[in-house]
């Protein structure tokens, strides 16, 4: 084999590795996050999955979440009870991680909505 095919082998050779190098970056960008998606094809947010979740529970009723990196912030309508409050603590900390210090539980005003 000439020097021109050893060139043309090697060459080839650097094409598959770059193609493969490419393709295990499509497929890493393509990799599912775990994440879920609502009916509309939006991407749900932590906080959405847990105002649904915390919703759901036995005297929560409805619920806002708002996280952050030093805590959280919920608040719910059943909130003026002690075992929801209990239940909400427990649900956000072994959701987030976050110790229940860092959890906050305010009783929902239903009459700011009606004055937006």
């Amino acid at each position: 084999m000439g020097e021109k095919g050893k060139a043309l082998l090697q060459g080839a050779g650097r094409m598959r590795l770059a193609l493969l190098a490419a393709a295990v970056g499509l497929a890493l960008l393509l990799w599912p996050t775990g994440r879920s998606r609502d009916t509309s094809g939006a991407e749900e947010t932590e906080e959405t999955r847990l105002e649904t979740l915390l919703s759901s529970m036995e005297g929560v009723g409805r619920s806002e979440v708002l996280l952050s990196e030093n805590g959280a912030a919920v608040v719910c309508q059943g909130a003026d009870s002690v075992s929801v409050r209990l239940a909400v603590t427990e649900a956000m900390r072994c959701y987030t991680g976050l110790g229940a210090d860092r959890i906050v539980i305010y009783k929902m005003n239903e009459s700011w909505r009606e004055k937006s």
